[in-house]
């Protein structure tokens, strides 16, 4: 017979998760890193360990996790996620997830004491099998809290002599983790007792040589980041823009080291380089090029701005408005120099400079099919200096095998083998480079050619009707160190012109003259010829 209160036991009200209080469904959660698998905390060990505990406490083990390197971050956190999910919202309510120790579970302190008291709260138990504890009482969840503390506090100390080493190394020029792509890496294990120096080798590799031409192309080509990029396709390496910049902007291709441990400051390193300090600053300077645009919509008015160079100081040209008048004017930057133009003056001296390479419509379709008949005679010396300089590569080719051959059979010392390996290693850089820029590629020629004569066609008109940065392209297009203004004279001065709209103008020149009857006008041999390529500048 039921007594009085066993007869309101079905309306007794019961916690969510109070099934799991008395229930023996575990999970089971593996975790180490490299070295404290070698003090003996394996994998196996830990969970034969644990094996052994849910058998003897007549647990049911529902499912396995973790099995993974502390290194491996991604994977850890995607498996201890795993992990989770599964004790939560397991069909078949999980009551314990046993682990080896409680630093098996999670090293990062409060953040995993607030884990274990959301699973509390679902009553699922961390059940540590070399540190057992009733989570449930205030003892037993105090002396877990503390574990988890200690476990961080260890885990910052092995990061702090980590960090310490790592600080050394980089501060005796050497680099404390993976070398960035175009490098082969051999760091060995402190504990074999050798010399820093014989425990690191960092070389370059054949990615390296691309990267290295990329750097060439950038400084002293001038190629934009998507031309340099088709390049090393056509070479045989897929890069992508965000990928190119970061080595474009990395100083460790220049025997430079650069870590946030070292808080601002860069060490020369001691692994091999990859260019020279120059090239990487060259590369780096004209960088901007590619960089977004963020500009004061004003500054249309003064488009010469910085482009423009005063020839008695060699100073950049300023500009400012004279808010009294509303107009614009240019200066020249150098203190004492008191060359001060109106901008509307100088911007119509630049037109009329323009009108100089500008060619009429009735002279394109002419201009073309010379311009067209020169490039393949020039093209074919290109192509007779490229077969000559292929056979010097081999050649030097041969030369850096033989040595390294030498060297490994012991037939020379060390201090020949660097004498000669560097002097050969440096003649197969100029060669190379210089085939690259003897090298074209001849598919799209009459496009390309196309759009250089729709620009010469209407080029004061383009460079007026354009915004500042339409203008600022085709000034950096037409002149690429700039223009000079003499003041005494009125006038601008080039220092250097491209090749391209030189030839196109000097084309036009000639066939104006021959038209007229002065056939002593044209030179075969002008000074204003292009290069053996005809790469698309963007304008």
């Amino acid at each position: 017979m039921k007594t009085d209160l066993e007869i309101f036991t079905p309306f007794a009200k019961k916690s969510k998760y109070a099934d799991r209080i008395e229930g023996k469904n575990c999970i089971i959660y593996t975790r180490v890193s490299t070295k404290e698998q070698e003090l003996g905390y394996s994998l196996e060990t830990q969970k034969r360990e644990i094996e052994n505990t849910s058998q003897k406490n007549g647990f049911n083990v529902l499912a396995v996790f973790g099995g993974v390197f502390e290194s491996a971050k991604t994977v850890e956190l995607k498996e201890f996620n795993r992990m989770l999910k599964f004790a939560r919202s397991s069909k078949e309510k999980v009551s314990y997830i046993l682990v080896y120790s409680v630093d098996r579970f999670s090293r990062s302190g409060a953040n995993a004491i607030y884990i274990a008291n959301e699973l509390r709260k679902e009553n699922i138990v961390i059940f540590a099998v070399t540190q057992p504890s009733d989570t449930f009482t205030p003892t037993g969840k105090m002396q877990q809290n503390m574990q988890f503390i200690f476990s961080e506090y260890d885990n910052d100390l092995r990061r702090e002599k980590c960090c310490a080493g790592m600080k050394e190394m980089l501060l005796n020029g050497y680099w404390p983790s993976k070398a960035p792509i175009g490098y082969d890496q051999i760091t060995r294990k402190k504990r074999e007792n050798l010399a820093m120096e014989q425990r690191q080798k960092i070389t370059v590799n054949d990615t390296g040589k691309l990267i290295r031409k990329a750097f060439y192309w950038k400084a002293t080509d001038r190629l934009t980041n998507v031309e340099i990029i088709q390049k090393l396709k056509n070479a045989g390496l897929n890069m992508w823009k965000q990928k190119l910049a970061e080595i474009l902007a990395n100083p460790f291709y220049c025997g430079i080291m650069s870590h946030n441990l070292l808080n601002g400051e860069v060490i020369e390193g001691k692994h091999e380089k990859l260019i020279s300090r120059e090239i990487f600053l060259k590369a780096n300077e004209i960088k901007p090029r590619n960089s977004t645009w963020k500009h004061n919509t004003d500054f249309s008015k003064i488009p010469l701005k910085n482009f423009l160079k005063c020839e008695d100081c060699g100073s950049s040209f300023v500009g400012y408005m004279v808010k009294k008048k509303g107009l614009w004017y240019y200066k020249c930057n150098k203190l004492g120099c008191k060359c001060n133009r109106s901008a509307k003056s100088l911007n119509e001296l630049f037109i009329n400079k323009l009108k100089e390479y500008s060619v009429e419509a009735k002279y394109i379709s002419p201009v073309k099919d010379e311009f067209i008949k020169y490039f393949n005679e020039t093209a074919q010396e290109g192509a007779n200096h490229l077969v000559l300089l292929t056979s010097r590569l081999n050649d030097l080719n041969g030369k850096i095998e033989g040595i390294q051959e030498r060297f490994v059979t012991g037939e020379i010392d060390k201090e020949l083998y660097q004498k000669f390996i560097g002097k050969f290693k440096k003649d197969r850089l100029d060669i190379s480079t210089e085939m690259d820029t003897l090298t074209f590629e001849n598919s799209n020629r009459e496009k390309r050619l196309e759009k250089y004569c729709q620009i010469v066609e209407k080029l004061p008109s383009i460079w007026d009707y354009n915004g500042y940065k339409g203008k600022l392209e085709l000034q950096e297009l037409m002149f690429p160190q700039g223009i000079l203004y003499n003041r005494e004279n009125n006038e601008y001065r080039t220092p250097e012109i491209n090749e391209v709209f030189a030839k196109i103008a000097a084309i036009a020149e000639d066939l104006a003259a021959k038209k007229k009857g002065d056939f002593g006008l044209y030179n075969q041999k002008s000074p204003c010829v292009p290069g053996t390529g005809l790469e698309p500048v963007h304008p």
